[in-house]
C-alpha cells in the first residue's frame, strides 16, 4: 500500500507541469517564425512576375523569363530558382528567340520581393528588381 502522504507529494510536484504545457505551447508557437510566402503576382516599374509552385513567368521592359518549378522560399525569405531568360527587341526571328539559362535569386520581406537574374551562358546580371506584392504587370516593350 502507497502512503497518502507520498501520493499528494506527487500530486503536488506534478500539479505545476500540467498547468505549464499549454503556456509552454502557446510560448513556442509565438516565438517560432514563419516562413514567407511567395507565390502569387509582383510587380514594379521594370518587371513582374506571376509565381505558383508548377513555376514562374517573369515579365521585363525588354524580355522575358520562365522559373522551373523546383523553385525555393527559405525560412529567412532568400528565394532561389533557375530557369530560362528570353532576350527581346526587334523583330521576331523566324526560328524564335533562343533562350539562355538563368538563375534566379532574391529575398521576400512582407509585401516586397528584391530579384536579381543572372543569365549564365552569358555570365549577365540582370537587376535587381524591386517587386511589391500585387504590383503592376510589365508587358515586354522594347523598341
Amino acid at each position: 500500500m502507497v502512503d497518502a502522504h507520498l501520493t499528494g507529494h506527487w500530486e503536488r510536484l506534478r500539479a505545476p507541469r500540467c498547468r505549464l504545457l499549454p503556456l509552454l505551447a502557446v510560448v513556442l508557437s509565438c516565438s517560432a517564425p514563419t516562413a514567407p510566402e511567395a507565390e502569387g503576382d509582383w510587380g514594379g516599374p521594370d518587371a513582374s512576375l506571376s509565381l505558383s509552385r508548377a513555376g514562374g513567368m517573369l515579365n521585363y521592359t525588354c524580355g522575358t523569363g520562365t522559373m522551373d518549378s523546383a523553385w525555393v522560399l527559405g525560412r529567412d525569405g532568400r528565394l532561389t530558382a533557375t530557369g530560362e531568360h528570353f532576350f527581346g527587341g526587334g523583330p521576331l526571328p523566324p526560328a524564335g528567340r533562343p533562350p539562355h539559362p538563368a538563375r534566379y535569386s532574391g529575398s521576400v520581406e512582407g509585401d516586397t520581393l528584391v530579384l536579381t537574374v543572372t543569365v549564365t551562358d552569358l555570365v549577365q546580371t540582370l537587376g535587381p528588381f524591386r517587386l511589391v506584392r500585387g504590383g503592376p504587370r510589365v508587358q515586354e516593350l522594347c523598341l
